[in-house]
């Protein structure tokens, strides 16, 4: 009796996570072996402008393999925007050098930065629907 509730406990506790949302993370282009990555999602641009996040992680290098890491992150429904930063240093912010320009590499979702101007929450948000497993794609650029 006591292993068939511990059966049907885990089997309730599972089944939820089979249909939720999922987000799978594609970084791309991930130059430097040293440091970690630090992953973040914004719901909206106040939170981004604010670096509010509703969900954050760092990575070790150790995981990149040919430059790339693929990531799985389960998620609620909703709007959001992600960005990676290639944390060298393991600051845990970004690194500038004269006039702005970033010494780190950096990346959001489904958006190729063009120039060094920081994108707004729009050019890389995306919808997490319902049960649905959202591919994205991070490039990540250097100066």
């Amino acid at each position: 009796m006591r292993k068939l509730l511990i059966i049907c406990i885990l089997f309730t506790s599972i089944l939820p996570l089979l249909s939720a949302q999922m987000l799978d993370v594609h970084i791309k282009n991930i130059r430097e072996l040293e440091g970690q990555l630090c992953v973040a999602v914004f719901a909206n641009e106040a939170g981004f402008e604010a670096e509010k996040t509703v969900w954050e992680s760092k990575y070790k290098k150790e995981l990149v393999v040919h430059g790339d890491l693929q990531l799985k992150i389960p998620m609620k429904p909703g709007k959001y925007g992600l960005s990676v930063l290639d944390d060298i240093n393991e600051s845990g912010k970004m690194e500038y050098r004269l006039f702005g320009i970033p010494r780190e590499g950096f990346g959001f979702s489904d958006y190729i930065q063009k120039g060094i101007r920081k994108p707004i929450f729009d050019d890389f948000s995306f919808v997490v629907e319902k049960n649905e497993i959202k591919t994205i794609t991070v490039v990540m650029k250097y100066f």
